[in-house]
């Protein structure tokens, strides 16, 4: 069992009373990971925290053996199999539950009403997230009390991070370095992006379960490799290119751990990089660290953003760099606190966690792009991630 992150905790808890909510009720698996630990296998979890007291989770009974009871009380529910109800009937008798304990004229529930983008669950290749029916279900069970959306209030308590889940992002990072080096030390020419990306996926599956207390791994490698990585600004699907010697390799690396990310980006060579391979690497990796260098607290957001810009404009390089140079990440593989952008005046905070990202993509050339993770820490930048050395 792990040790409760009271911290956080008390502090959504504290956000809920200055917002005037007496109840969350959440079914997104980020938020229900975020209240109760526990990442959801399929997505039909709910995690309900009042003001005070220890928060509630209900969840399908083959899925009771993940969760902790030092978080959460848990009250299982029967799901999918021959002998169980329909899940909505099984909702509205655990909610019904939380509802006898509320004054429901006068409660104020928050509930997750506006969420676009959303972190899956561990069974990510069958997505479930609440839509029209289970909005229904909850006007129905509360009726007589105000519903409101909470999404932004949860994910503004989400945006700094504790020691405790900085601890687990750290495991995540190292995890995904496991498959990195994996993949870079064994690649031929010949081989496909997407056997490059099996490289990586191959050492993640088969060691990182066990690493450091993980339980509930998922990778998520998207290679481009030649000319391809010129495309690479964005996330693009690894292909059955074959490489060839002297193909630069671009591996983009998402993993989630127990519902914990962390997002990496590592540069690779088919056989040994050429002079000018060499030397636009090190451009990027010299922007990428006065970025990193520059996440601290009170810095405005679009402040290491700018210093990466600067390297590769005295490099004559600034017009191949066509995205931002960092975004949060956490419970999410792109989280929106904080932004690393032009024009982000917002401050950075202590704990906050950011990608750090700069890359150019020159036609005729190829992309290079170099990303870590990097907590804002109360002295300075703290990196998860192994920061990568010049070629």
């Amino acid at each position: 069992m792990a040790a409760v992150d009271t911290v956080r905790l008390e502090r959504l808890q504290r956000m809920m009373e200055e917002a005037g909510l007496d109840v969350l009720v959440c079914r997104l698996p980020e938020n229900v990971t975020y209240i109760t630990n526990y990442w959801p296998h399929h997505g039909v979890s709910v995690a309900v925290l009042f003001r005070d007291g220890r928060p509630a989770l209900f969840v399908p009974e083959i899925e009771e053996e993940y969760t902790d009871v030092a978080w959460a009380d848990v009250q299982t529910f029967g799901w999918l199999l021959l002998k169980d109800p329909d899940v909505y009937d099984s909702f509205r008798r655990v909610l019904g539950g939380i509802a006898a304990r509320l004054s429901l004229g006068s409660a104020t529930i928050g509930i997750e009403r506006n969420a676009e983008v959303v972190g899956p669950s561990y069974r990510s290749a069958e997505p479930i997230v609440p839509a029209a029916p289970w909005h229904a279900m909850l006007e129905e069970v509360f009726a007589g009390a105000r519903l409101v959306d909470a999404t932004q209030l949860i994910e503004k308590a989400r945006g700094i991070k504790t020691d405790y889940e900085i601890a687990k992002m750290r495991v995540a990072a190292e995890i995904a370095e496991m498959g990195m080096r994996h993949a870079l030390a064994n690649m031929q020419p010949g081989m496909t992006e997407a056997q490059i990306g099996a490289l990586v996926e191959y050492k993640i599956r088969a060691d990182g379960p066990g690493h450091e207390g993980a339980r509930l791994v998922r990778p998520l490698a998207e290679v481009a490799a030649g000319a391809n990585t010129v495309k690479a600004t964005l996330l693009i699907p690894s292909t059955n290119y074959p490489t060839r010697l002297g193909d630069l390799v671009m591996i983009e690396m998402g993993v989630i751990v127990d519902g914990y990310w962390s997002d990496l980006t590592y540069m690779g060579v088919i056989g040994e990089p050429s002079q000018r391979q060499r030397e636009i690497h090190n451009i990027v990796l010299e922007a990428q660290h006065a970025a990193t260098a520059a996440v601290r607290p009170g810095v405005l957001m679009s402040e290491p953003d700018r210093i990466a810009r600067e390297v590769l404009l005295r490099a004559g390089l600034a017009d191949y760099y066509p995205h931002i140079t960092g975004h949060g990440i956490g419970l999410r593989y792109h989280e929106w606190t904080p932004l690393l952008m032009p024009g982000n005046d917002a401050p950075l905070e202590p704990g906050m966690v950011t990608s750090v990202e700069p890359g150019v993509y020159i036609p005729g050339f190829g992309g290079i792009r170099i990303e870590d993770n990097v907590v804002v820490g109360a002295e300075g930048p703290v990196l998860l991630s192994t920061p990568r050395k010049p070629w």
